[in-house]
């Protein structure tokens, strides 16, 4: 094998190395699977508000105990379905939901401030904290096109008056959260995936509000309603990112670069 072969091939080694160790390293979205149609999914029931109820873009339902009330004056918008028994479904999306909430917590992710107004302003990646709270009337600024993941190891709480902000797609924002979700914010954006329950007050979602994947847990709107969750009907084709285009591009370079060689070598005439 000639000098120049060696290096070219040391180099695609070392370039597949980093785009694999890239890849390792991006945070990467769960499959939601069956979990993905729901907007509302409980695990003890699920509790539409009253009044002028909530409008749900997503199935409905609860398992093992399939509960569902205030269903009306609170409605799921079709072609949506409102299971009111705990169908296979509903138990398949119970299910999936636990296997998202497993996959989300395996991924780590940089340590943030639970004050999590002190965080300026945040881009996709993977992050942790311990019980998350953002303070009344502030907001929460996410930016970019990527994906955010955010393991939050008890309790996740959205103050009244609190607003989420910024141009990150919301299906592409995930909250993992090891107990209980209260959201009394004027809005709210992502898939909630709670091991305990979930509280919705008068503020919007966009996104799902998955609860209960560990041994109790519903999903209760409270307030005079007025307010909506919409879900997200079908994940988004994210952009690939420009690391992951230079890796395609070199790699393949690098091999038609050995293809065209290989074909010379063989084609020169014997001395």
């Amino acid at each position: 094998m000639s000098r120049t072969r060696v290096h070219l091939t040391a180099c695609l080694g070392l370039v597949s190395f980093l785009c694999v160790s890239s890849i390792a390293r991006a945070q990467v979205a769960p499959t939601l699977g069956v979990a993905g149609q729901f907007g509302a999914l409980g695990h003890s029931a699920v509790t539409g508000s009253t009044g002028s109820g909530t409008q749900i873009t997503g199935d409905v339902g609860s398992y093992p105990t399939p509960t569902i009330s205030n269903f009306p004056p609170s409605l799921v918008i079709a072609p949506y379905t409102k299971h009111v028994a705990a169908d296979g479904v509903v138990q398949q999306a119970q299910s999936d939901a636990r296997a998202a909430w497993n996959f989300l917590r395996g991924q780590g992710g940089t340590v943030l401030n639970d004050n999590m107004s002190t965080n300026g302003i945040i881009g996709p990646g993977v992050y942790s904290l311990g019980a998350a709270d953002q303070p009344s009337s502030t907001t929460l600024t996410l930016n970019g096109s990527g994906v955010f993941i955010f393991n939050v190891s008890s309790t996740l709480t959205m103050n009244t008056s609190t607003v989420m902000a910024g141009s990150a797609n919301p299906c592409n924002v995930y909250w993992s959260v090891g107990t209980s979700a209260t959201l009394n914010g004027t809005n709210f954006m992502g898939t909630v995936i709670s091991d305990a329950s979930i509280t919705l007050g008068g503020g919007n979602v966009v996104g799902r509000l998955l609860g209960g994947t560990g041994a109790t847990g519903a999903v209760t709107m409270t307030g005079s309603g007025g307010n909506t969750i919409a879900g997200c009907s079908s994940a988004p084709v994210p952009a690939m990112p420009l690391w992951m285009l230079a890796c395609f591009a070199t790699l393949l370079l690098g091999v038609v670069s050995l293809r065209l060689r290989r074909g010379a070598a063989t084609a020169a005439p014997a001395v």
